[in-house]
């Protein structure tokens, strides 16, 4: 379903004017993994960061205060949360997740009072794809057809922008984090953009109901002129065994993980391997500068 791919040997990173960072709950630390390591041998960000789901807010962490707060922070967490589920809340048939409560207090550990405003200021724009509900389908009905299209596309059609959600008449959007008149819009902005309901509801935000980003596509990218798709990278977090590190597709660049990234994508207890993820994204970095595949 991909058409044709052609393998990259060498990219530019300075040369980008876009990174996309897609989504992908935990698999996301190999991305922050992998731009700690790019950073701290002198590399800049470009001029302007898409992102949604946790992809959004790896991206916020860099901006805001650098990746390893947000590591901290997402591992104590984790520590302290024994299950993902309250099984109390069986007796009243509802079910409550984890991440309810997990995740708005990881964002708030890098995006806060202290540190909005280096974003705000940042070199960096981040844009924070979003997804509006089929207005014939309601919010339930929009979960369910996306829930179906990411099965689909994941496992039938294996695709990496998917054109499902789209015909269902799931709707993407796109909001500037750097633009958020306030801290509390912006946390919500992207705690909305990975909002997976039932495990984290919907949230209301740019004057309507939003969820992940995700369901409209993982990897999500605004409307791009040719020149623009050709100083775009795509950082994936799922692995194409059939596809190389590095290729090119429809005039934009992919970088996807050397292999299956060795996280749970929706884990958040101590057993969940963060650490592992973030290494793997480290050692991609690293592989990739020593052989010139970035530079």
């Amino acid at each position: 379903m991909l058409g044709k791919v052609e393998e990259t040997r060498a990219l530019d990173f300075s040369g980008m004017s876009t990174l996309v960072l897609a989504g992908g709950g935990n698999r996301c630390w190999w991305q922050a993994g992998a731009l700690r390591h790019l950073m701290e041998q002198g590399m800049r960000l470009p001029a302007q960061l898409v992102g949604t789901s946790a992809g959004a807010a790896v991206a916020a962490s860099i901006l805001a205060e650098g990746a390893d707060t947000a590591l901290q922070a997402c591992l104590k967490l984790y520590a302290s949360n024994p299950r993902i589920f309250d099984w109390s809340s069986l007796s009243k048939l509802k079910l409550k997740f984890a991440h309810q409560h997990v995740y708005p207090a990881w964002v708030e550990a890098f995006l806060n009072e202290t540190t909005f405003d280096t974003l705000r200021h940042s070199s960096s724009r981040l844009v924070v794809a979003l997804t509006r509900p089929a207005r014939f389908l309601g919010m339930r009905g929009s979960v369910a057809a996306g829930t179906v299209a990411y099965l689909v596309d994941k496992y039938l059609w294996n695709s990496i922008h998917p054109r499902l959600p789209r015909l269902f008449g799931l709707r993407q959007d796109f909001m500037v984090l750097n633009d958020c008149s306030d801290i509390e819009m912006a946390q919500s902005l992207l705690i909305a953009a990975a909002s997976a309901p039932p495990i984290m509801s919907a949230r209301p935000v740019g004057g309507g109901p939003a969820i992940d980003g995700g369901y409209t596509d993982n990897a999500p990218i605004p409307p791009q002129s040719e020149q623009e798709r050709s100083t775009t990278l795509v950082m994936l977090t799922r692995h194409y065994p059939k596809l190389p590190p590095l290729f090119r597709w429809h005039g934009r660049t992919y970088w996807q993980p050397s292999q299956r990234i060795p996280v749970s994508t929706w884990d958040c207890t101590s057993k969940t391997t963060v650490h592992e993820a973030y290494d793997l994204g480290a050692q991609d970095s690293i592989q990739a500068l020593e052989t010139g595949l970035l530079r």
